[in-house]
């Protein structure tokens, strides 16, 4: 009789071994799987064209979330993952979408979303301003900074990096589209173009941006914000054979 429990014990033991060693194997599969479900993907906009007879009409659905304050202007972000290319945000604002999504959280963070498509401007008097006419895929923003007792360098005007044409013809606004650096007043009126083809830039001290250019013979250049001065700088390698 002993033997008997003994062995049922031991069996039980074992089962149990095993029914949480399968477990920890589902819980691991469900895991990695979702991971790989959530894995990163580069920004990507759909372009849709209601003009078109044979095109099923989309409005552009966007999604409304707080950005940023600066000095008396408040910063909300449009994200939407495929945008009307006949659509445009002239004069006063006209609501051209139903029922957008409002996202409740308002904790800011120092980045965009994959897909934001534009940058609404609001003050507590009702004005309101986009920045974009015509919404493209806005992948970086460097906001204004005038407070020398903030960390980081001083920059009288916001910095975008801006997809605003399909360059590769694929019908999306993506990574390889060229991308162009702009400029606007803190409050983001008086856009204004930099450069294109912009492989990336970086604010390297007070209103001073240094830039680099894609192409088959890439290109640096050092940019002064206030005097909007833009500088090729000469890195070109001269060689010769004795």
């Amino acid at each position: 009789m002993s033997k008997m429990l003994s062995f049922i014990k031991k069996s039980n033991q074992v089962l149990f071994f095993v029914a949480v060693t399968l477990f920890i194997i589902v819980v691991s599969i469900d895991f990695i799987t979702d991971l790989l479900d959530n894995k990163y993907e580069p920004p990507k906009i759909a372009l849709v064209d209601n003009k078109d007879e044979h095109t099923q009409i989309k409005k552009t659905q966007y999604t409304i979330e707080y950005f940023a304050k600066l000095k008396d202007v408040y910063i909300f972000e449009l994200s939407s993952k495929e945008i009307d290319i006949n659509q445009t945000h002239d004069g006063e604002i006209v609501e051209m979408f139903a029922k957008p999504k409002v996202s409740l959280d308002l904790y800011t963070v120092p980045y965009l979303s994959k897909n934001a498509v534009n940058l609404m401007f609001v003050r507590e008097n009702g004005e309101r301003h986009m920045l974009l006419k015509k919404d493209g895929l806005i992948l970086e923003i460097s906001k204004a900074k005038f407070a020398t007792n903030e960390a980081g360098y001083l920059l009288d005007k916001n910095l975008y990096l801006i997809i605003n044409e399909d360059t590769n013809q694929n019908g999306y606004l993506d990574s390889d589209d060229s991308a162009k650096l702009f400029t606007s007043t803190f409050d983001g009126k008086d856009l204004s173009l930099v450069l294109q083809d912009i492989g990336a830039f970086n604010l390297i001290s007070d209103n001073k941006v240094l830039i680099s250019q894609k192409g088959k013979s890439p290109k640096f250049y050092a940019f002064e914000v206030q005097s909007s001065t833009l500088t090729h700088l000469n890195t070109s390698i001269n060689t010769s054979t004795e």
